[in-house]
């Protein structure tokens, strides 16, 4: 369904947020069976941004988006679920959002793309019907600080974490190997390097400030693009 449809928070551009999985579940093995939302252009496909830096209205200043599509180190295949989903959209098959439908899931903020490009009362409005979420934002440098109860700051090396922790973050540093781990970390449960040993439907700890857990996570850099993560200083 369409979550919001309107401009970017980050460009003023246009912009469509889609969730999926209510009816068939994601097979993604690391989230397990979550609600996926996918922030995309609504005027050009996902592909189509990237070559042309276009997608700065959904990424930001993320230093996975690459650069007119090279060097690109984001986990995210394009081909796959961003593209099935801009095919959808334009086929017109999303209905509107409908909120009843959120109660009890468990949220992907932002599957792909930046939770930030969004209002955020559209997040708070479908997250006050769940039963948890995870999320995670390269804006924190310029957004309020008031999203640092929805997500996890993401941090590139050790000095990002230590910045976004003095803004109240808690933060998701993605590290070319999984270590050092500093005070404060862990490693990912739900990453090959600790067994799997859980998955983001049951773990439920990158809920920002809002859930349980206290510490922060690194995650190993993964996925085709991996070889673009420069190491932890």
């Amino acid at each position: 369904m369409i979550l919001y449809q309107g401009p970017s928070m980050l460009d003023g551009k246009p912009i469509v947020v889609i969730a999926t999985g209510f009816a068939k579940a994601s097979q993604n093995s690391k989230t397990g069976a979550m609600i996926q939302t996918y922030i995309i252009r609504s005027d050009i496909s996902p592909i189509d941004a990237n070559r042309t830096n276009e997608d700065f209205s959904i990424c930001g200043n993320c230093v996975h988006k690459g650069d007119m599509g090279k060097n690109r180190s984001c986990y995210v295949t394009l081909i796959h679920g961003p593209m099935g989903v801009w095919k959808a959209f334009n086929r017109g098959i999303y209905p509107a959002i409908d909120i009843d439908k959120f109660a009890g899931k468990t949220i992907r903020v932002g599957s792909y793309g930046d939770p930030a490009a969004v209002p955020m009362e559209i997040w708070q409005k479908i997250l006050s019907k769940a039963a948890g979420w995870t999320g995670y934002t390269h804006q924190w440098k310029t957004i309020d600080k008031k999203w640092s109860k929805l997500v996890m700051a993401s941090a590139d090396s050790i000095d990002d974490s230590i910045a976004a922790m003095a803004k109240g973050y808690r933060t998701f540093r993605v590290s070319a190997n999984a270590h050092p781990v500093k005070k404060m970390e862990v490693i990912c449960p739900a990453s090959e390097e600790m067994g799997k040993k859980t998955n983001c439907l049951s773990c439920k700890a990158c809920m920002g400030t809002s859930g349980k857990a206290k510490v922060s996570i690194v995650i190993p850099a993964h996925g085709t693009g991996k070889k673009y993560v420069e190491m932890d200083a």
